[in-house]
């Protein structure tokens, strides 16, 4: 990566950006779920590395989310970016020079940011823990010349029209700087009591319904018809889905809040908006499932496609309990327990999570030319991640509800911890899986890149997949 840095722009080949971004990202999951597991030991063990001031759970959680977040998910969809936008507009990649430093950038900013979170040096906001200078440095150093390299690869396109993969990659990445910036407020401008309590809130669930849902679904929209060599089924549900996700999706938040002294109408608005969310899910899963007839077999023997199908048959329950959650009937029961622990885990490392690992393994066979060094360890990730989701979202959808229970009926607090207490070791064994499954994952990809067999010019790598 570094001689690229001072390199001219025609001496540098076409997507090392996005293969830079994708080894980053991999490497990212892998420390964001070693750290994920570690945290889940604490709380299956309590004893576990006790009495050590900077390994206690309230430091290490923060680590673990902004680890994932910013370094797994958002950095993959920055390497998903760089390859699939080009494509869709038969031209290349704005910058590979500014890519090149967009991702050494993001690799030391969030370097720092996670360890001045390590040290306790916090905001102590839920989602945006990062002090002002980080989340400055997050907004004009990561974030804006991101967009700004799918901004202008999408102007000097060569094809007539946008396709809906690229209008989320627009869409998405404008409002990520939008909601980062404004969600911000009680940082920049030191608020206090419920005006930071929302605007926290706000931010958080913007984050993850303007850019992690929407780009993690604009994947599928490309991967899948893609290696199937289907069209998509309807354009015009892929547009319906766009703008009923910034209709819908961008919701005043105040469902989080639903027992904080908010106007009774902004809890009423937000819940309301938030069942219309079944809008956009279900006209893109069905969109997503219809594009497949004829071609299902592929879901058993395509590494890429499983991924991806098992990313969007996990968009149902998500957005089916994302939606109905949010009603004031439900949410008092479920509210500050780990099904909500549960969920998050089900849009990050479920639907999103499957989708951008699609397009890591996809994207990175292609702009190597390499076809995958071994499908039989790629399957065994996709067993490792599906089990290890699987475990920890289904124990602690349980725990919560045990959680739940124990609020409403005022059960004292110790009992409720020794009922949870066998779904949380579910939990960390689980999480355990994720991470040991990436360990292999990243083997694989190297070995992809450095003995995989060369794809002949104008071969597809999954056209050559099970071929000896």
């Amino acid at each position: 990566m570094l001689k690229y840095l001072f390199a001219r722009e025609e001496d540098i080949p076409q997507g090392s950006a996005a293969i830079y971004a994708g080894v980053s990202a991999i490497a990212w999951f892998i420390i964001g779920a070693g750290l994920g597991s570690f945290n889940a030991a604490k709380l299956a063990f309590p004893d576990w590395w006790h009495g050590y001031y900077s390994l206690q759970f309230g430091h290490m959680r923060q680590v673990h989310v902004h680890a994932v977040i910013f370094g797994w998910i958002v950095l993959a969809f920055v390497a998903s970016s760089f390859y699939i936008v080009p494509t869709l507009g038969n031209t290349k990649l704005w910058s590979e020079k500014l890519g090149i430093w967009n991702v050494l950038l993001w690799n030391v900013g969030l370097a720092l940011a996670l360890a001045l979170l390590w040290t306790g040096i916090t905001s102590g906001r839920e989602y945006s823990d990062h002090i002002w200078p980080i989340d400055l440095y997050i907004a004009f150093f990561m974030a804006v010349p991101w967009a700004a390299n799918v901004w202008l690869t999408i102007l000097n396109r060569r094809t007539q029209g946008i396709y809906t993969t690229n209008w989320f990659f627009a869409g998405s990445t404008f409002m990520t700087i939008i909601v980062f910036l404004i969600g911000n407020l009680p940082e920049w401008f030191h608020l206090t009591g419920l005006n930071e309590a929302y605007m926290t809130w706000w931010f958080a669930h913007n984050v993850l319904g303007l850019l992690i849902t929407p780009v993690a679904a604009a994947i599928t929209y490309y991967i899948i018809p893609k290696i199937t060599g289907n069209p998509l089924y309807s354009h015009r549900v892929g547009h319906l889905h766009f703008w009923s996700i910034v209709v819908f999706y961008s919701t005043p938040a105040a469902h989080h809040l639903m027992s904080a002294p908010l106007p009774e109408w902004l809890k009423s608005f937000a819940s309301v908006e938030g069942v219309l969310i079944l809008v956009p899910a279900i006209a893109y899963v069905t969109n997503i499932l219809l594009t497949m007839q004829g071609k299902w077999r592929m879901f058993v023997e395509n590494v890429e496609v499983k991924f991806t199908i098992t990313g969007v048959l996990l968009a149902i329950p998500l957005n089916f309990q994302g939606g109905f959650q949010q009603t004031r009937a439900i949410n008092w029961y479920i509210h500050g327990t780990g099904w909500i622990v549960a969920h998050a885990h089900l849009a990050l490392l479920g639907f999103s999570t499957f989708a951008e690992a699609a397009a890591v393994y996809y994207g990175l066979q292609v702009l190597t030319g390499r076809k995958l060094w071994s499908y039989s360890l790629a399957n065994f990730h996709f067993w490792m991640l599906l089990i290890g989701f699987s475990l920890y979202w289904i124990s602690m959808t349980i725990a919560g509800l045990i959680q739940g229970a124990g609020k409403i009926y005022q059960v004292p607090y110790i009992d409720v911890v020794i009922a949870e207490h066998p779904y949380m070791i579910v939990r960390w064994l689980g999480g355990t899986l994720v991470f040991l499954g990436n360990i292999i994952w990243l083997w694989n990809m190297y070995m992809t890149v450095k003995e995989g067999t060369p794809v002949p010019e104008g071969r597809q790598p999954h056209e050559l997949a099970y071929e000896r």
